[in-house]
């Protein structure tokens, strides 16, 4: 999870891959001061097609002038479509939108029916801003959600109930439906329609928690994760903002679910820490966090060259498992070459991805990061595709670890020799999966079994931090 933005180069003549960072250190690490209210989560990008369906009450709106466009109930069957121009949407198989701008799909909370002077049925929604004239022709709005508004009949004063079911759109994923909480935005990109779902923070992180961590782990490890779920959305808000969303719902930011990924355990985590941030200097860090560290956790600027004040190289006693610890990975040479390939991350002067090594003739370790457990910077000699020699070093921890295909950079390593001298084969073992950054999930984990809340697990793993809301909440 929470990679951030990552760059790798290709550099003459010592050839050396570089892993960048863009977070900066704690006093910089965010210019939010309030929790957001909302999230644009970019859940598909250049579809040519979405179906798409939903459950409660949704209507269309044209993004650019707020217009209604269209509602959309229950029981119809919808598809998006990139025309290559524009926007067309199907209702049951016929065309029944043409627009050239991207359109959004909002709930709507309540209807009401009013009657007009002619005896004319219109159903008024709770984003209409219904108004009503009062004594003396004062003007007064009414909010159609907030279940306060009192109508008087023959028979008595009713109060006006909004809309308590839940409302969900579901996307066909795989000709299966994905179901969401929120909204939904259709966003015309020159390669197709990017798909954002917008919705509260807090019920994003219910789609992302039992993604993230297993919701069958005590509660204060997913109250630990829950909170540095939240710090790492707040924290990068506007990622993407090009786009039109601010995290995508992959690796790459954090993996979201949506409803369906959703547990009790898990939304009563988030709720019990409701607002809760991981902060440095009063602002929202960028709460990494991975598997396992393997026993330590590193400092930034040996994983991705960025040094951050809230995350420091230390021991961890507490991560302490049966499924990352003592693995092992071989490679012959040939395998070897196999894995240094242009789509394992190598790139040629004009940015596109080559093969660089047709041949490996060694491998060595040159340094290693603070802690000394894992690999910061390694050699690889061999021949290129001209069949001349060749020498790649790649530099950072996290670079090592991603080259070479393994769960971490902490490993050892050992080489098996051709006749000629070359290297035939090696073997990695190592211990730990992921970069080794922040916050461990099975330390979490290991700490609560141990007692400690989840203030003390997220202190522990975040040097320098606090736990508490944005001040400015």
């Amino acid at each position: 999870m929470g990679y951030g933005k990552l760059k790798l180069s290709y550099v003459a003549p010592l050839f050396f891959l570089v892993f960048l960072i863009t977070a900066l250190p704690c006093r910089a690490s965010s210019e939010v001061s309030v929790i957001p209210k909302t999230i644009k989560v970019g859940l598909v990008q250049d579809a040519q097609t979405q179906d798409f369906s939903v459950r409660g009450r949704y209507r269309l709106v044209n993004r650019l002038t707020g217009g209604a466009v269209s509602d959309v109930l229950p029981g119809e069957r919808w598809q998006a479509k990139y025309s290559g121009t524009g926007l067309q949407l199907y209702k049951n198989g016929q065309l029944a939108v043409n627009a050239g701008s991207t359109l959004g799909l909002q709930q709507v909370s309540q209807m009401v029916a009013v009657l007009g002077g002619r005896g004319n049925l219109k159903n008024i929604a709770a984003s209409d801003n219904l108004q009503v004239l009062g004594a003396g022709g004062k003007v007064f709005g009414l909010r159609m959600d907030s279940g306060n508004i009192k109508v008087l009949s023959g028979s008595g004063t009713y109060g006006l109930q909004g809309n308590k079911d839940l409302n969900l759109v579901a996307l066909s994923v795989a000709g299966r439906p994905q179901n969401y909480r929120g909204d939904m935005e259709f966003r015309l990109q020159p390669g197709g329609i990017t798909i954002i779902n917008e919705l509260p923070l807090e019920e994003y992180i219910y789609g992302v928690l039992p993604r993230e961590m297993p919701a069958s782990w005590l509660p204060e490890a997913q109250k630990a994760q829950a909170v540095s779920s939240r710090s790492y959305a707040v924290a990068h808000l506007g990622t993407y903002r090009n786009q039109g969303f601010d995290l995508l719902a992959t690796q790459m930011s954090q993996v979201y679910g949506g409803y369906d990924a959703e547990h009790p355990n898990a939304t009563r985590a988030v709720n019990e820490t409701g607002g809760q941030l991981v902060l440095c200097e009063g602002k929202p860090i960028s709460a990494f966090f991975h598997s396992s560290s393997g026993g330590y956790i590193e400092d930034a600027r040996d994983v991705w060259a960025e040094s951050l004040d809230y995350i420091k190289a230390k021991s961890d006693p507490y991560d302490k498992n049966e499924n990352h610890y003592n693995w092992s990975v071989s490679y012959s040479k040939e395998q070897l070459v196999s894995q240094l390939t242009g789509r394992k991350g190598y790139y040629n002067r004009a940015g596109e991805p080559e093969k660089i090594f047709t041949r490996v003739d060694d491998i060595e370790i040159l340094e290693k990061t603070s802690t000394g457990a894992r690999v910061k910077k390694v050699r690889i000699t061999g021949l290129d595709a001209e069949k001349k020699p060749l020498r790649l070093e790649i530099s950072n921890a996290d670079a090592v670890r991603i080259v070479f295909g393994l769960k971490s950079s902490l490993f050892t390593m050992k080489k098996e020799s051709a006749p000629d001298g070359k290297l035939n084969s090696v073997i990695f073992t190592g211990s730990g999966f992921g970069h080794g950054l922040g916050m461990s999930q099975y330390g979490a984990l290991g700490m609560a079994r141990k007692g400690y809340n989840y203030q003390e697990i997220l202190k522990y793993y975040y040097s320098n931090s606090e736990i508490g809301p944005l001040s400015g909440r």
